[in-house]
């Protein structure tokens, strides 16, 4: 008998799965044996909604809401389970009467429901292109913002770090850059994608306050097809992210509690005191000991004494983590509750972040046709960036933070001797010692976020609703810094306290009607909303303290001419209209229309609103009457998209003039007679300077996006994944622009500049062996996009009225955003070359440069060409996921290949300070690698060119171990799961980029870190 009863709901893998009591009642036949087990997920946690069918023979079993269940059937029956969104498994009893069962995550995803732009669809009925992420890869990630955990693991999506400071953001873009980023501060900025999370896009893309351990799913929208419901937001991609929620069981109580290190895993080669000394002399600082060396240097140097400031510097840091979630309720009432504690100390002195997050999700159906809810988040965080900012204080010379790595003597002072920090490792202020520099001084950032989300549903008719979400959020920044009258010599005290505050505020009236009529099917959605964000910031700053013993907080709400304040607003809005509809002919045919109207205060009036629509459709061909479903290809679906987007990612207010600010010494007298000079004193003015004109007609920067996109499944599905190719053009980019001088403005902001973006997206996953005990899965990501630059401006044309390049910004027509361009580096010249090389000014130990037109000379004019761009050729990562019992192994590798950088770690070798170990050129070692020391060659253009290195790389990503506790051993516990696992994150790079901390981070900042995390979860 083949009897089946199917869940209610899907289950979202990785999440705390939905809970649902399940019932079987069978005949039982006589020889039946008793068998009992326990179904759950492939973390380990009771799996419901279960659907068990035993083949065969009549017989009986039942099953429980924990995931438990017992079963009467014949010792030689076949067991079959299965549950939506994972992968059925066939077990034989073989007489057993034990037998617990873990299903492994179903990889086509072809049925699950996916989340889309205000609403969910199938996934066999999306016509654009959506990738949606395992949030098991997320779990598996000891990193606390989200979009971190996502390297390698989505295709398209590309994430980068440039530096390790804990708390720090991260960048990332999805299918490269499409705008040079003209008034949005930059191009990464200007490129990167907008952040949903639970239907509310986030101004800024911030979130850094969100706990990944409340993320329930996150889909990626990739395309105009599935993005232009955004609109103008959506031109760089969508990052929707959803929460998690309560489900109708018993209170679920969930644990979670890590602690981790955190160290460099790739340290660089700095110069002995030794090869210090040489180094001095090689660079022509001198010939003796006594002429290149302070006395302290030789005194420390006699008796043995050296610093290796790398080892003083990078220390072992620290990461704790914990978190108790609760979820439940009943059909009418649900509920999740999380309480989290996230605290890294850092790997160098007062670089600690600790954020603290609590979030309650809640719904209430007093009826079946209305629906409440709301979702609310409170975050508090605290970081003390001192060795990372404090280069802002930029006091002799400057102090970049780990600058002194390189730059300070190993031959220099730490301490003195009673103990305290010495300004100066040596006789030159250059040489600052960090640590007296962190004793004297404070940076300290603290952030309030506060957020809730209410929500109302109302069932008008049978698939007519009506949706109202709104949104309220206050983030608040407190940053203070100091430092000490004693911080450097001759300098008071001085102190900064800045407050921001940022309210942002969302309403969305969104109708949705879904019908089946026969064989057609109709999905519409009707938007209409507006967003506001206002912002405000307190500025006070103080060039003398009367007081260092309370530090920032000396500052006073006196205004004098050591001490003043400033005050800034700003705010900006959208409105939008939005229209989808959805049409489907028995799941084969699907076509989505979607046209969305933006308005923005960024612009005028004459260009405040904006169009955006796109088309799409989806062919699902293994539905088709002719398919063979007896064939080793299970599905096919073939989708096409044509849509437009917009950005209007600009600073606010830009179409108007805008006028800087300027301040000024002037000497005044002080009783009107210039005859007398003894009263006349120093006073600053403070005034207005023309900056950019007016261009009341600016618009939107649009992009054109074709996608066409193939789903497959193979081998029962064994083996699934997806093709996009895609081409964007974005035109109207906003750049400014050079015009006659007018009453003494140069330029203007307006709508010229055209860039071009093509790429492929391709995705693999593949279950490669799936048997009771063992399985094996493996996932594969390959990306590749390439943009080039058609236009920047009108005006800009060569004699035959064809655009031309922007050098000083390094925009180039027909090449790549941020391409290098630069002298390529041969080698070094060579003693017996001296004659050659006295051709172009140059001796023997000099750097060679290709002469591209052969004139003798090294021209920036003539020789100078494309080597490479910072933006990789291709990138994408492998992850293998093994599981035996109660183990599983996870590794992700990550590619990022066709890099190129400078690699400024190399510095200028001028001989002033202490640099990398490096093998230059000198007479006795003619080496070809590195040019002399002391020469031209390591500083401007040249220097930029010897030190461009190839900067792809391959890395160690993540590894996840864990054992999920067998039930038999914890059923009498009051425990319904516990795992133990040990995670790594950033833990090996193969790369060609040498002398670095990573081919990642550069020079001076905050080394990127490798962290092992061991902990636990347990569930109740």
């Amino acid at each position: 008998m083949n009897n089946q009863l199917q869940s209610k709901k899907g289950c979202n893998t990785g999440s705390i799965l939905s809970l649902l009591f399940l019932l079987f009642t069978f005949s039982l036949s006589a020889q039946n044996i008793a068998i009992t087990g326990t179904i759950v997920d492939n973390e380990g946690l009771p799996l419901p909604g279960v659907t068990v069918l035993v083949e065969g023979t009549k017989n009986g079993g039942t099953a429980d809401f924990d995931g438990n269940y017992s079963i009467n059937a014949p010792s030689d029956a076949t067991l079959k389970f299965s549950s939506i969104g994972f992968v059925t498994k066939t077990i034989n009893v073989n007489g057993r009467r034990v037998i617990n069962v873990t299903l492994n995550e179903d990889i086509s995803q072809l049925d699950e429901i996916v989340i889309v732009g205000y609403g969910t669809q199938e996934r066999s009925n999306v016509t654009g292109a959506i990738s949606t992420v395992d949030i098991a890869v997320i779990e598996k990630t000891p990193v606390p913002n989200v979009v971190e955990s996502l390297r390698g693991q989505v295709s398209g999506l590309r994430v980068t770090r440039g530096n390790g400071q804990p708390g720090s953001g991260v960048n990332f873009t999805i299918r490269g850059n499409n705008s040079l980023g003209e008034g949005a501060g930059s191009v990464g900025e200007a490129n990167q994608p907008i952040i949903v999370v639970d239907g509310v896009p986030l101004p800024g893309g911030n979130i850094n306050e969100l706990n990944p351990d409340d993320i329930a799913s996150i889909n990626i929208i990739k395309d105009a097809g599935a993005g232009a419901i955004y609109g103008s937001r959506a031109a760089n991609g969508v990052v929707l992210i959803t929460t998690k929620s309560g489900s109708a069981s018993k209170p679920t109580i969930k644990v979670n509690a890590s602690t981790g290190i955190n160290t460099v895993n790739t340290r660089v080669n700095i110069m002995n005191g030794d090869e210090y000394i040489k180094y001095l002399f090689d660079s022509g600082q001198g010939s003796t000991v006594n002429a290149v060396l302070d006395p302290n240097e030789i005194t420390n140097y006699v008796n043995g004494n050296q610093v290796d400031w790398q080892e003083l510097l990078l220390k072992q840091g620290t990461t704790q983590n914990a978190s108790i979630a609760i979820s439940g309720g009943s059909e009418k009432l649900k509920f999740y509750l999380n309480g989290d504690l996230y605290q890294e100390q850092g790997i160098v002195t007062n670089s600690d972040y600790n954020r603290y997050s609590l979030r309650f999700n809640g719904e209430y159906n007093p009826s079946d046709k209305v629906t409440v809810g709301a979702r609310v988040q409170l975050t508090k965080s605290f970081a003390d960036e001192t060795s990372n900012t404090i280069s802002e204080f930029n006091q002799n010379g400057g102090f970049a933070p780990f600058v002194p790595i390189f730059n300070n003597t190993p031959l220099g002072d730490v301490v003195n001797e009673d103990g305290t920090f010495t300004k100066f490792v040596r006789d030159d202020q250059f040489q600052i010692n960090p640590f007296h520099r962190y004793n004297e001084s404070i940076v300290d950032r603290f952030v309030t976020r506060a957020y809730i989300n209410p929500y109302f549903e109302y069932k008008i008719l049978d698939g007519l609703s009506y949706r109202l979400n709104t949104f309220a959020e206050d983030r608040s920044q407190f940053y203070g810094r100091f430092t000490s009258s004693n911080y450097s010599d001759g300098d008071p005290s001085t102190a900064q306290i800045q407050r921001q505050n940022q309210v942002n505020y969302l309403v969305d009236n969104i109708i949705t009607y879904k019908k089946d009529f026969g064989k057609h099917a109709i999905d519409a959605t009707f938007v209409y909303g507006f967003q506001k964000n206002t912002f405000e910031q307190f500025d006070a700053f103080s060039d003398k303290l009367a007081t260092d013993l309370l530090g920032y907080n000396a500052i006073d709400d006196t205004a004098t001419e050591d001490q003043r304040f400033s005050w800034d607003t700003d705010e900006d809005g959208i409105v939008y209209y939005v229209g989808r509809l959805g049409y489907n002919f028995e799941s084969r045919y699907i076509f989505t229309f979607t046209l969305r109207r933006d308005g923005s205060s960024k612009f005028g009036s004459t260009n405040k609103y904006g169009n955006f629509p796109s088309l799409s459709f989806a062919w699902n061909l293994n539905k088709e009457k002719f398919w063979n479903t007896d064939s080793f290809l299970n599905t096919l679906k073939f989708r096409a998209t044509f849509g437009t987007l917009g950005n209007d990612r600009i600073g606010n207010y830009r179409y108007l003039a805008t006028p800087s600010v300027v301040r000024t010494t002037v000497l005044q007298d002080q009783d009107g007679d210039p005859s007398t000079v003894d009263d006349v004193v120093e006073a600053n003015i403070v005034g207005y300077a023309k900056n950019t004109l007016a261009n009341p007609y600016l618009k939107w920067e649009t992009s054109k996006q074709i996608n066409l996109g193939l789903d497959f499944g193979l081998f029962n599905n064994n083996l699934s994944g997806t093709i996009d190719i895609y081409s964007t053009t974005t035109t109207d980019l906003l750049l400014p622009e050079l015009i006659p001088i007018i009453n003494g403005y140069e330029s203007y902001i307006t709508n010229v500049g055209e860039t071009q973006n093509r790429g492929i997206d391709f995705n693999l996953k593949a279950n490669i062996i799936d048997t009771e005990n063992f399985s094996w899965s493996a996932g594969l990501t390959w990306s590749m996009d390439k943009n080039e630059i058609v236009r920047l401006n009108r005006n800009s044309t060569d004699a035959d009225g064809n655009p031309v390049n922007d050098e000083a910004n390094g925009w180039f027509i027909g090449q790549p955003i941020g391409v290098i361009y630069n002298y390529k580096f041969l080698g070094v010249w060579q003693t017996e070359e001296s004659a050659e090389a006295a051709v172009f000014n140059q001796v023997p130990g000099d750097a060679k440069f290709l002469d591209v037109n052969n004139d003798g000379a090294i021209t920036p004019g003539e020789d100078r060409l494309f080597l490479g761009n910072p933006n990789p050729d291709w990138y994408g990562g492998i992850t293998n996921t093994i599981r035996y019992k109660g183990f599983e192994l996870s590794v992700l590798l990550e590619a990022i290949q066709g890099v190129t950088r400078v690699n400024n770690f190399y510095g200028g070798f001028n001989g002033r300070n202490n640099q990398l170990a490096i093998n230059y050129w000198t007479a006795a070692n003619p080496s070809s690698e590195f040019p002399r020391v002391g020469s031209q060659d390591w500083t401007g253009t040249r220097g930029d060119a010897v030190k461009t290195r190839d900067a792809s790389f391959l890395a160690l990503r993540n590894v996840s171990l864990s054992y999920n506790l067998p039930t038999n051993l914890i059923k009498k516990s009051p425990f319904k799961a516990l795992s133990l696992y040990v995670r790594g994150n950033n833990l090996k790079y193969w790369t060609d980029f040498e002398d670095a901390y990573s081919p990642e981070a550069g020079f001076g900042a905050y080394p990127i870190v490798s962290n092992w995390t061991f902990g636990t979860s347990i569930t109740f």
